[in-house]
């Protein structure tokens, strides 16, 4: 699978950093790269959730 929105979550490894990424840049269709790896982005992953629900 090709992304089409890179997070850098890697680089920040601060989970309000990686949602605010992701909710601010994100359009529809879209395809979040996130490294579950890192627990930060992990733990970012229920407040994009809950945003971005709420837009559609």
């Amino acid at each position: 699978m090709l992304w089409t929105l890179n997070t850098e979550d890697w680089k920040y490894l601060d989970a309000t950093k990686v949602a605010r990424t992701v909710i601010n840049k994100v359009k529809r269709n879209d395809v979040v790269l996130l490294h579950d790896i890192h627990p930060t982005s992990v733990a970012a992953v229920p407040e994009i959730l809950r945003t971005l629900s709420v837009r559609s």
